[in-house]
């Protein structure tokens, strides 16, 4: 790292701020044989047992490759505020994944007889339900949760990656940054004056409203000229 941070103070090259504990995860990755000279015999064995034990949960810290250790209690009673919020979630019944490919499929049928250009295949094969895990905001009070579900095993995961592709073109970038260090250029390009604060919403995206989200994309798609059907 100290190497890097030279080539870096001779302008050879440039780093994010994400770089070191991207570097710290991959020096911690498990390859074979292969044995850390960082990492000896005594913590991979305190590492193995803290696992074991089901009193404590393991997560990463949000946004970093560090990793915390909680209590599972509190990290389930986080979880449970979470998902008691009834106006974001409901229990459900029975397994949907069923329902959500018929629902899906009408929908891609309907795509593919209206559309010349987007033709998604029908979604077979079997499937399960994406799964819901937390990473803790280790920098906030009370170290909060921040819910990911994850959509990898779900049937309309292909499907949402393809969506993206098409939607992406039409998202304005004037007045977004794709990284903290695009972030601290423009600052110092714009030599702002005053006091530099920053808004976050609690939790963002289980705030969202879906209904009117959708509006948007669809009445932003409808107005872009460059649109095709």
């Amino acid at each position: 790292m100290d190497n890097i941070r030279r080539q870096e103070d001779l302008g050879n090259l440039r780093t994010t701020d994400a770089l070191q504990p991207l570097l710290l995860a991959e020096a911690l990755t498990d390859r074979g044989d292969y044995k850390s000279n960082i990492i000896d015999w005594r913590l991979r064995e305190a590492a193995k047992q803290l696992r074991e034990r089901e009193d404590i949960t393991i997560h990463r810290v949000n946004k970093t490759a560090a990793f915390v250790l909680i209590n599972t209690e509190d990290y389930h009673r986080k979880f449970d505020d979470i998902l008691a919020e009834s106006t974001k979630f409901r229990r459900i019944a029975k397994n949907p994944v069923d329902e959500i490919r018929w629902e899906a499929n009408r929908i891609i049928e309907t795509v593919n007889a209206a559309s010349n250009t987007l033709h998604p295949p029908p979604i077979t094969g079997d499937y399960d339900l994406g799964y819901i895990y937390g990473n803790i905001k280790k920098h906030k009070q009370g170290n909060p949760l921040r819910p990911i579900i994850s959509q990898i095993p779900a049937l309309i995961y292909q499907l949402a990656k393809r969506l993206n592709a098409i939607l992406t073109p039409y998202v304005p970038s004037s007045h977004s940054l794709n990284s903290s260090a695009e972030f601290l250029e423009a600052l110092r390009a714009a030599s702002p004056r005053g006091c530099i604060a920053s808004m976050d919403v609690e939790p963002l995206f289980t705030n969202v409203p879906v209904d009117e989200a959708i509006q948007k994309i669809l009445d932003r798609v409808n107005r872009d000229p460059t649109t095709h059907p």
